[in-house]
């Protein structure tokens, strides 16, 4: 099963945190979403053929009673099947009413619990429902307003007609309108729509962000650490800027996250080193490989394999040296290690 792990890592190491969110939340919301959208549809189409069904009946009933007034006026005896057949009428009026308001009261039951089950999505995912902006209409010409085209292009305007707040005149009545309920339907497939965007971004946004570890799983080990160690060359006190992780020499070195080459090249101390941008500052470093599978511009994702590892460069043996970037900086790859 893929999970995914965000990172929000400032320019203070100490303040960064870890934010994980498994595939299956988003699958299984968007199955949730289908399923909901599928009842609602259904018995919204129950409800129109018992309105129209039940506007015929109305309509019938009127045409009788008018015959009945127009015969009354004439004969002033009544025929038994003239009081049988508006018994039926009404009998069939009233068995249509029921079950009008059943259904009223199932679709009201089915837009709570989705309402319900669209709460407990944004408290699991953090991602909260955005806010239209009010507008003051009190003030008309007292205050001007303008500016040139946007640089970012025409869009949706977005007014105050979406409001993500539950309508208690549907969810505390016993009998609201049909306006009401269709109204509420729009409301809620907005808003989960609206949910549906902001998890795939942040499934963008997760899939750029290093996670794991930088070989196959549960190969190589931790040779060197991130931090001041003593230099195997000079023997000096040096900072060192990533992890070594010693391995046989051609295995194969995977990408932890997704983003862009931007150098594979052979960089001195380094080595054979390919460099990816993952984007919003930050970057991930695999150095002194035998080998490199790609070239600077090519996209990967995570998991695909960059290189081999080998001892180009500065090096005493087989080992990969992974480094972590934010903002220009180097940062302990260890938090990143972790799947």
């Amino acid at each position: 099963m893929n999970r995914w792990t965000g990172v929000f890592a400032p320019q203070r190491q100490e303040d960064s945190s870890v934010i994980r969110l498994k595939e299956i939340h988003f699958w299984g919301l968007c199955g949730i979403v289908c399923l909901l959208a599928f009842l609602l549809a259904f018995f919204f189409q129950r409800e129109r053929e018992f309105s129209q069904r039940t506007e015929l009946l109305g309509r019938a009933n009127q045409r009788l009673q008018q015959e009945n007034s127009e015969r009354a006026t004439s004969t002033p005896a009544v025929s038994s099947e003239t009081v049988a057949g508006r018994d039926a009428v009404r009998q069939a009026e009233a068995r249509l009413r029921a079950e009008y308001e059943a259904s009223i009261a199932t679709i009201t039951a089915e837009l709570g619990d989705l309402y319900d089950m669209e709460k407990r999505a944004r408290n699991i995912t953090g991602l909260q429902p955005r806010k239209a902006a009010r507008l003051d209409s009190g003030n008309v010409g007292l205050d001007g307003k303008g500016g040139g085209p946007s640089s970012m292009g025409p869009s949706e305007h977005v007014g105050e007609k979406l409001t993500l707040n539950p309508p208690h005149l549907i969810y505390g009545s016993a009998r609201p309108s049909a306006d009401l309920i269709i109204e509420e339907i729009r409301l809620r497939t907005a808003s989960l729509s609206e949910l549906v965007r902001d998890m795939e971004v942040q499934k963008e946004r997760i899939e750029r962000v290093p996670a794991g570890w930088p070989l196959a799983r549960g190969v190589g080990r931790i040779s060197s650490g991130f931090g001041y160690r003593r230099d195997p060359f000079s023997r000096r006190v040096r900072h060192h800027d990533g992890v070594d992780i010693s391995a046989r020499h051609g295995t194969a070195v995977r990408a932890t996250a997704r983003g862009r080459v931007v150098k594979a090249e052979y960089m001195n101390y380094y080595g054979n080193m390919v460099i990816i941008d993952h984007g919003d500052g930050i970057s991930t470093g695999y150095a002194h490989l035998s080998a490199m599978n790609v070239r600077p511009g090519a996209t990967v994702g995570r998991g695909d394999v960059i290189g081999a590892v080998g001892s180009t460069g500065k090096s005493t043996g087989a080992h990969l040296h992974y480094e972590v970037r934010v903002k220009g900086r180097q940062v302990n790859p260890a938090k990143y290690l972790v799947d």
